[in-house]
């Protein structure tokens, strides 16, 4: 790992952290633990939500959807996209897209497999990861395509226009395509947490949103209700589960079709 900057954490490694998995080093761990500080509920929340990309994803594939593009993946882990995909639709082709180097080093033994890729690529720059030659060759953009917007938007801040982003992406896939996003919110924050979260000296620092301008993101799109748009550990196809009270750190998700 000699090629791995050792004294910056990265987002994919912290979450590997908090789901319980060794690819990170101390950089990120001493993070992570700058987070639980103020939010012990954080290693939960990360674990909800892998659990929502999953119940998601298979989805998608039930639906027909045989084509995946997974922007700010993280680390390879248990139920990865393509695993749960290729379980229902055994042709689904998957692109995994990240701009950790961590991430592209431990993604080569998933290479092997000619439906799934993985790109460098920055979801700040969303016209690079359709233009990217491994996009081109795996995603057939006159098809439906899953868009995978995991907790990855709220490292985006608002000055580098994140629903811009999401609408340039979407833009370029065919009707019937999904969008799949899930987001950390303020609904149901304590106060006091959200003052503690944004004092945090973070190197990649959160930017918090309400549920309200979450909701946003979806604009223009047809959520698929229900569930529609809840909470994280609400989600579930067709119907809407309980949400958990004492969960004060909180995701809002939801899954929408373009029309």
């Amino acid at each position: 790992m000699s090629s791995i900057d050792q004294t910056k954490p990265s987002p994919a490694r912290m979450y590997d952290f908090l789901l319980g998995g060794k690819e990170n080093f101390e950089i990120d761990r001493q993070q992570v633990q700058i987070v639980l500080q103020d939010a012990p509920e954080a290693r939960d929340a990360a674990v909800i939500n892998r659990r929502f990309l999953a119940a998601a994803t298979g989805y998608a594939a039930s639906c027909g959807v045989k084509q995946f593009l997974d922007v700010g993946s993280g680390l390879p882990t248990q139920d990865n996209v393509h695993q749960v995909a290729q379980r229902m639709v055994p042709d689904a082709s998957v692109v995994y897209v990240d701009n950790d180097p961590t991430v592209l080093l431990h993604a080569q033994g998933l290479l092997n497999d000619p439906r799934t890729g993985y790109i460098n690529g920055d979801v700040m720059t969303p016209a690079e990861i359709i233009s990217n030659p491994v996009t081109q060759e795996l995603i057939d953009l006159t098809k439906p395509v899953a868009l995978l917007l995991v907790a990855v938007l709220h490292f985006v801040p608002d000055g580098n226009d994140p629903y811009g982003i999401v609408h340039d992406l979407m833009e370029q896939l065919a009707p019937g395509s999904m969008l799949i996003l899930s987001h950390v919110t303020t609904d149901e924050m304590s106060p006091v947490v959200s003052e503690r979260i944004s004092r945090q000296q973070l190197a990649v620092p959160l930017n918090l949103r309400s549920g309200k301008e979450i909701l946003r993101f979806f604009d223009g799109l047809d959520l698929v209700d229900p569930p529609g748009f809840v909470f994280t550990e609400q989600w579930a196809p067709g119907k809407v589960l309980s949400a958990d009270a004492s969960q004060p750190l909180k995701l809002r998700c939801g899954v929408a079709v373009k029309p």
